[in-house]
């Protein structure tokens, strides 16, 4: 199965946070870098998200 790319906007949406907050946490290490698309854009891929939001659940509990 191919694996998604999430353009920022969804990556705001999925992790219900701001374009601002999400640069800030790309900005401090405290984020998968991303992938460049093109000249001007970016996106990630669903998996990595996906391990992020994992590991960051795994280390709250």
């Amino acid at each position: 199965m191919a694996d998604r790319i999430l353009r920022p906007r969804a990556v705001c949406d999925r992790l219900s946070i701001s374009r601002t907050t999400l640069w800030r946490k790309q900005k401090d290490g405290d984020f998968p870098p991303a992938l460049r698309l093109g000249p001007n854009s970016i996106g990630w891929r669903e998996s990595t998200i996906q391990e992020w939001l994992d590991s960051r659940s795994e280390a709250a509990a």
